[in-house]
């Protein structure tokens, strides 16, 4: 039996009650960094092995990525059936119940595969949005071979590079975000290293740069940034930041770039090398055992070290090109957030105005597309649970959530004042005595279940609502059972929004809710409660944020 942290649990859970409620698509499990992926990934194949003839395809797009899940899944598992197709890794077995390869090594050889119960695709965000590319072109010829295959995407960052869910491609292969393990809840439980962002003072500008695909074009980009001045700037500052720091990781914008920094760095004493997608993989692996055994204290990279590279050591990142793209910002930052003995926090040196245009890694989340295709209504993906809406929606048919307008990019803001982590982001709290509370119910369209809405009154107006996902499955019920538990205990949870309503008079009120004003619309943070015995209490609330996307919103 694999061991689970509760979080792996529910998210396994989560995924298996999709699959029970969905008999067709395809899912998306989203996992941030330091969640086990492998963990999960070992599971579900020793829970899928349990039925006879089934065979899992494991794709992913490299062979460090391909070498580090397989050795995690026999860490985890060593006696699983386990075969390993990769040209990069000189292995190219086939037929085993459990089959690891790189997708350049297996796309073309699809026949050979023979039947395919699940295919899982690790870095699942980088197939094409589009029908087209390798990823797509495998499964297209496997699900005519076996037509009763299913995809299971795994991802930290459930949108492509532009910030569109996955779900909302323009030609989807995803159908629903099925579980999340999100970064907030990690950190906050201590499975992942906080970042912390210093004071910069050199800064590198991308004002005027071109856009293309949702990120600079980095040829432009690279010649507003790559400048002697800029890089000897940075590299001084980097040096005075980092001195406690003992490796470091430091992203630039093309191979040039990098070779001068790791040349500005190495004049001031910095051991580093330069790694690239053009690297030799001998020349590459040197330089990461360089680092992990401390004979380097910086890698300075580009285009490479965002996946795939596991140094829970890194203690430094350094950014020293400017992107827009939520997937590389996370990715970036999480190449830093791993926990390792000793290791408090990681140094996140932003040298652009990146993390002042995104935002804290940890808030950032897909969108949705700007523009459909003609007849296609279907435009609209909750940004709370990513469940599809139409295109006039003002809320989530799924969880009442309502449509944010979205704001466009800001340029030119301060770069220094930017936080890595909404923890860093000072909230403003009010305190509001709950006069009453009014339940109802709250139709869901498009064939998905009501839900129970709630409004709490003070003595003059509504201040804040949430809706209780009853009727659904997975993680929304799991939500509601534990928000209903907390109000009612010893009591029969509802399955139906009628039962909830027939039940109400019994329920708990708050005395008072606190509430984050500080962002674009009122949160729930914290709840006050009076209990039976006139006693008070205090708890955290618990489904807000990204902590229960499908399980609540709170508006003003």
């Amino acid at each position: 039996m694999i061991e689970l942290r509760p979080y792996q649990h529910r998210a396994m859970e989560q995924l298996m009650a999709w699959f029970e409620a969905n008999p067709t698509g395809h899912p998306v499990v989203e996992a941030a960094v330091g969640a086990g992926k492998s963990v999960l990934i070992a599971e579900l194949c020793r829970r899928a092995l349990q039925y006879p003839h089934t065979r899992v395809l494991m794709c992913v797009a490299s062979r460090e990525l391909c070498r580090q899940n397989a050795e995690k899944l026999l860490n985890i598992w060593p006696d699983a059936p386990l075969g390993i197709y990769s040209a990069g890794l000189k292995s190219k077995t086939l037929g085993t119940p459990i089959l690891f390869a790189t997708i350049a090594s297996v796309w073309k050889r699809w026949a050979d595969l023979g039947d395919i119960s699940l295919l899982l695709v690790d870095e699942c965000h980088q197939i094409s949005a589009r029908d087209e590319g390798m990823y797509r072109s495998l499964i297209a010829n496997l699900l005519r071979m076996c037509p009763h295959m299913r995809v299971i995407g795994w991802t930290g960052t459930a949108y492509h590079g532009d910030g569109v869910w996955l779900t909302d491609a323009v030609e989807p292969l995803f159908t629903d975000i099925a579980a999340r393990v999100s970064m907030r809840a990690l950190l906050d439980e201590g499975y992942l290293a906080p970042l912390v962002t210093p004071r910069t003072e050199a800064r590198l500008s991308a004002e005027g740069v071109g856009m293309r695909g949702g990120d600079f074009i980095v040829s432009q980009l690279a010649k507003a940034i790559d400048k002697t001045e800029l890089v000897e700037q940075c590299a001084e500052e980097l040096v005075r930041l980092g001195a406690e720091r003992k490796k470091w990781l430091v992203y630039g914008a093309t191979v040039a770039h990098a070779h001068h920094i790791a040349d500005a760095l190495g004049t001031r004493g910095i051991a580093c090398a330069v790694i690239s997608a053009k690297t030799p993989h001998p020349e590459r692996d040197a330089a990461l055992a360089g680092l992990r055994a401390g004979r380097l204290r910086a890698l300075v990279n580009v285009a490479t070290l965002t996946t795939g590279i596991d140094i829970p050591e890194v203690d430094l990142i350094a950014l020293l090109r400017n992107t827009r793209s939520p997937v590389l910002m996370v990715q970036i930052a999480g190449r830093g957030m791993r926990i390792a003995p000793g290791k408090v926090d990681t140094l996140f040196v932003d040298f652009t105005d990146t993390l002042a245009v995104l935002g804290p890694v940890d808030l950032l989340r897909g969108r949705r597309r700007k523009a459909a295709p003609p007849g296609d209504a279907v435009t609209k993906i909750c940004e709370a649970c990513g469940a599809r809406n139409a295109a006039a929606a003002r809320e989530c048919s799924q969880c009442g959530a309502p449509f944010e307008i979205e704001e466009k990019p800001r340029h030119n803001v301060c770069v220094s004042e930017a936080a890595a982590l909404s923890t860093e982001v000072t909230p403003r709290h009010e305190r509001h005595e709950v006069v009453s509370v009014e339940y109802r119910p709250w139709p869901g369209r498009n064939g998905n279940p009501p839900t129970l809405r709630v409004d709490y009154r003070g003595a003059f107006m509504r201040f804040a609502s949430e809706w209780v996902c009853l009727e659904h499955e997975g993680y929304a019920r799991t939500r509601a059972v534990q928000w209903w538990l907390r109000r009612c205990q010893g009591h029969r949870v509802p399955r139906t929004v009628d039962d909830a309503l027939a039940q109400v008079d019994g329920l708990f009120k708050p005395a008072a809710l606190t509430l984050n004003v500080s962002k674009k619309y009122p949160e729930i943070v914290g709840y006050e409660w009076t209990h039976p015995t006139g006693s008070t209490g205090s708890g955290e609330s618990s489904f807000q944020g990204d902590q229960a996307p499908a399980a609540a919103a709170c508006r003003g």
